[in-house]
C-alpha cells in the first residue's frame, strides 16, 4: 500500500533523515531494503503461478466489489 506523502512532511522527513546519526540511518536504510524485497518476493510468488496472475489480472479488471479508498476508510489508512 502506498500512502501519499504531501510535500510538508515530505520535508520534514528528508530534514529528520538528515538529521540522523549515521548507525540510525544505516538501520533505516536496511529495514527499507528489507521491507521492498519482501513485497518484490511476494509479488514474484504470486507471478510464479500462471493461475494466480490470470486470478490477479481479472481482479485488477473487475468492476465489482468495492474501491481501495473504501477499504482505506473501513481499516482507518
Amino acid at each position: 500500500m502506498i500512502t501519499p506523502v504531501n510535500p510538508q512532511e515530505r520535508t520534514r522527513l528528508h530534514q529528520w533523515i538528515d538529521e540522523l546519526p549515521p548507525r540510525q540511518l544505516d538501520l533505516i536504510y536496511r529495514l527499507v531494503e528489507e521491507l521492498m524485497e519482501r513485497d518484490q518476493d511476494e509479488t514474484e510468488y504470486l507471478l510464479s503461478s500462471s493461475r494466480m496472475k490470470e486470478r490477479l489480472l481479472a481482479a485488477r479488471e473487475s468492476d465489482q466489489g468495492i474501491s481501495i479508498e473504501a477499504v482505506h476508510e473501513k481499516l482507518g489508512i
